[in-house]
């Protein structure tokens, strides 16, 4: 992406007012009538539609996934789509939902992948910040059917919770959540027409007791 560059307006004489209009809002002070400059903040991007989607419970096995034909969440931008897709934040919770010791932290991984094809892999459906947004073009898969994917780099990754016991009892254990964001636009993921993320486990655990949430928060623009 081009970096700005600098520029400047000149306005034209107005004295028969036919010039540029500058925008102000108008008040009154004591007896008199002022304007008062303001700025009005817009995205330098041209925003289709901004999105929510959560994957539900996605089942941590004991083994580890390849991140191409086995993984928790496909993330991506179809090919032919005429947008960019850009990942402004991704929540992740996990948590035993049975008793079993398991001293591993395993990893869930998220990377960047690529690929070719058409997914066909079950389809979950986000939600819109706006009922009027666009219908997202982007995918969000729990399975890659279709796609042949190829991983590129990691972005983050996270260790699960682990869980033991005492002789004659058991302690609590609460969810774990882990927050990927960035504060700039700038710093966040963009995907492009055959780009996506895959969230995939990639160090094993002894037990497949855990059950892993993934909320993704995304916009879509041209």
């Amino acid at each position: 992406m081009a970096a700005p560059v600098a520029d400047k307006i000149i306005l034209p004489l107005d004295t028969g007012n036919t010039g540029k209009k500058k925008r102000t809002q108008t008040r009154t002070v004591g007896a008199d009538s002022v304007h008062t400059d303001y700025v009005i903040v817009e995205d330098k991007r041209s925003v289709t539609g901004s999105y929510q989607a959560n994957s539900t419970a996605l089942t941590v096995p004991a083994a580890i996934h390849n991140g191409t034909t086995t993984g928790f969440l496909w993330f991506y931008n179809p090919i032919g789509s005429t947008i960019k897709v850009q990942m402004n934040r991704a929540i992740l919770g996990d948590q035993f939902n049975a008793l079993a010791v398991d001293l591993l932290g395993g990893e869930c991984r998220a990377s960047l992948f690529t690929f070719t094809g058409t997914g066909s892999g079950a389809l979950v459906t986000p939600s819109k910040h706006d009922s009027t947004d666009a219908a997202s073009q982007a995918n969000i898969r729990t399975a890659s059917t279709g796609l042949a994917c190829t991983l590129g780099a990691t972005i983050f990754s996270i260790q699960y919770q682990t869980m033991d016991l005492i002789t004659g009892g058991a302690g609590h254990w609460a969810p774990d959540r882990f927050v990927y964001s960035h504060q700039d636009k700038a710093d966040q993921i963009v995907l492009r027409a055959g780009e996506g993320i895959v969230f995939w486990h990639a160090v094993a655990v002894t037990t497949a007791n855990r059950r892993l949430y993934i909320n993704l928060d995304y916009d879509e623009w041209e």
